[in-house]
Parts: structure tokens; C-alpha cells; sequence
């Protein structure tokens, strides 16, 4: 870390304060360089997310059947076309549906919400066609609930972010 400081032309004297993840490596890492450093709030909201509702076993399977189905109309331009055509026949926007990405769990929230507003256009489609995974109708109850649970959460963690950026201006 004090190379990277070196290698930007930081002095070490001016360096405050360090905004870092709560990795154990990163904040001994501050510790050897002897600065003060704070761990990052929306990564700390990113942690209990997962941890506290992305790790159960009930929203695990939902949201692997969830990327069977956005992953199936992401790799077969017949199926999005057809969900195309559906989404135009029940007057809905035309929007596609959008993949998670295991990293980021508000990608999830995002698929999540993509999967609940085309529900109707999935719901004819998987009359008409075979999708890689059906939802039941409890998950797509829970699919509902936890986008209701992730929202605040997106809502901080955009918060966050945004006030960091302005500070940093």
C-alpha cells in the first residue's frame, strides 16, 4: 500500500484517513503502514445482505432458478424474441430481463425486480414454451418480499455512495 501511495506521489504525512473494505488483509495492511483507515459502510451493508438473506437456502434456489430463466432468454435470441412479442401483445414495455452478478447483490435485487414486472409476459410464455426452470408460487412471493428487503438497502447504498462522491469533489 505505501508503494501504491509512492507510486501516485502521495506523501504518506498527508494521507488522513483510508476508506477500505473490512477485509482482515486490508485493515492490517493499514496497521503495518500506520494509517488510520475506516471500513466502507456500503460494503459493510453488502456483508449483512448477504449474510443475513442472500445465504438462505429458501432465497438461494429461488434466485438459481431465477438465473436459469434470465439466463435461457439471454442465450437464445428465439426466446427473447418471442418474450418480445408477448411483452407487445399485453400493451407492456419492452424491457429485457436483467442477469445478477454473484458479486454484487444488488444485481440481484435488480433481476429480481426485472423477473416481477414481467411476470405476466413470463407467465404466457411458459404457457406456450418450456423454460430451463418453473418459479412456484411461493417464490415468486418470496422473489417479492425480498426485493421489498433489498430495496432500503439499494436505497443506502446509493446514498452512501453519492455523498462519498460529492465529499471527494
Amino acid at each position: 500500500m505505501e508503494k501504491m501511495l509512492n507510486n501516485w506521489g502521495i506523501d504518506k504525512q498527508r494521507v488522513h484517513v483510508i476508506l477500505r473494505d473490512n477485509a482482515a488483509n486490508m485493515k492490517k495492511a493499514m496497521r503495518d503502514m500506520e494509517v488510520q483507515s475506516v471500513g466502507c459502510v456500503a460494503h459493510s451493508c453488502q456483508l449483512c445482505v448477504h449474510e443475513g438473506l442472500l445465504s438462505q437456502r429458501s432465497v438461494t434456489e429461488t434466485l438459481a432458478n431465477t438465473r436459469k430463466i434470465v439466463g435461457h432468454f439471454k442465450h437464445s435470441p428465439l426466446a427473447y424474441s418471442r418474450l418480445e412479442d408477448i411483452q407487445m401483445n399485453l400493451n407492456m414495455d419492452i424491457k429485457r430481463l436483467q442477469q445478477d452478478v454473484q458479486t454484487r447483490w444488488n444485481s440481484s435485487l435488480y433481476m429480481l425486480q426485472s423477473l416481477l414486472q414481467q411476470k405476466r409476459a413470463l407467465s404466457v410464455f411458459a404457457a406456450e414454451r418450456t423454460l430451463p426452470a418453473t418459479l412456484t408460487a411461493h417464490q415468486w412471493e418470496l422473489m417479492n418480499k425480498t426485493a421489498d428487503v433489498l430495496s432500503p438497502f439499494e436505497e443506502l447504498t446509493r446514498d452512501v455512495s453519492r455523498r462519498l462522491q460529492l465529499q471527494l469533489m
